[in-house]
């Protein structure tokens, strides 16, 4: 169950802000006078601004290195949390240290390796791995959500429970619990989620204030989250050599000299929506795109947007301005042989 995206309150927005872009180093990527947000490497993390003072648990997963580095400007600003033996520096499968924010909200970094693909190390932030959802009764949450299939853990008690898998959990703990290792207790603030399933879904709580959204990621080479569209061209290699070698795409169907035409098919992500490239003997005039005809991605994971652009820059295509600037905010836009532009649009996707 990766974590997309999250959405709490918060009551000090301008110094949280500063916070989260300068103390821990995480880009930002929109504000308002109501709201920023900023990535936590593979996270959207947003901030919308509260009149009440709410907290809430998360956990931020990062590599050795990045760890040594928080851990040493969080002890010199002096905002690490003590576990009750008084020390700062904890060991839960690897190391491991509790600090606060200027809102109060318990935060916990984790070293672990990174497990959003096979790529091996990124530098940085990795993730949110955790936020803690307190309830009345957790056996009765867990059930409700039971259909959705996001969860390996056994539950563990009456007041704690993981649920999830190595990839993202909630932290399930009864309203009133204290959050470890501190005395302050759980409570119930809004959340809004995004995160990866088997099984997509909408589930607004009828009891607490929180929303989760299940995104199904496709399978294959690109991770995106949610189609036929024909295409004449008259360099059909280049344009397979571009969406199956380059962006990754499956090819799921070609044909030659069928009454005339040669044709190739890849998969969004598979037959049920689908890239269908065709091509005459004779060259065909073709119609000039606009700079505003996209086919958009949406990638949750940054990582594997940067990864897939890289690759296609070294096959010879670049990023390139785009025209309406908001594709801009999160998105790298790329030409394809013939012009037309696509955009790996680093968000979990609209709706």
């Amino acid at each position: 169950m990766k974590i997309y995206q999250l959405n709490i309150k918060s009551f000090r927005l301008k110094e949280m802000k500063g916070f989260y872009t300068d103390v821990l180093k995480m880009p930002l990527v929109s504000e308002s006078k109501n709201h920023f947000a900023v990535m936590a490497g593979t996270t959207k993390l947003v901030f919308e601004k509260d009149e009440s003072i709410t907290f809430y648990h998360l956990c931020f997963r990062t590599n050795d290195e990045f760890f040594e580095d928080m851990f040493e400007k969080l002890s010199s600003k002096k905002l690490l949390l003590p576990d009750e033996e008084g020390s700062y520096s904890m060991f839960w499968k690897g190391r491991q240290a509790y600090f606060t924010d200027p809102d109060g909200n318990i935060l916990e970094l984790l070293e672990r390796p990174y497990t959003w693909s096979e790529e091996g190390v990124v530098k940085g932030w990795h993730d949110v791995g955790e936020i803690g959802l307190p309830v009345e009764n957790i056996a009765q949450f867990q059930s409700e959500l039971e259909d959705y299939k996001l969860n390996i853990f056994k539950r563990e008690s009456d007041t704690f429970s993981f649920f999830g898998d190595e990839n993202g959990v909630f932290v399930m703990v009864k309203e009133g619990r204290h959050w470890y290792p501190t005395e302050n207790e759980a409570a119930v603030h809004p959340i809004s989620v995004i995160v990866s399933g088997e099984i997509p879904g909408h589930i607004r709580h009828n009891h607490y204030p929180y929303e989760i959204k299940i995104r199904k990621e496709w399978e294959g080479t690109i991770p995106a989250v949610q189609v036929r569209i024909a295409r004449p061209t008259n360099q059909i290699d280049r344009l397979y050599e571009f969406y199956h070698d380059g962006l990754g795409l499956k090819k799921i169907g070609e044909f030659h000299a069928h009454e005339g035409y040669d044709g190739i098919m890849l998969g969004l992500p598979d037959n049920s929506a689908h890239l269908e490239f065709t091509q005459t003997e004779q060259p065909s005039e073709l119609a000039k795109p606009t700079k505003e005809n996209l086919l958009v991605f949406y990638l949750p994971n940054v990582f594997e947007r940067d990864r897939i652009a890289e690759k296609l820059r070294l096959m010879g295509y670049p990023e390139t301005e785009p025209e309406n600037p908001y594709w801009g905010r999160g998105g790298m836009t790329i030409e394809d042989p013939d012009g037309w532009r696509i955009v790996l649009m680093n968000t979990p996707g609209i709706g």
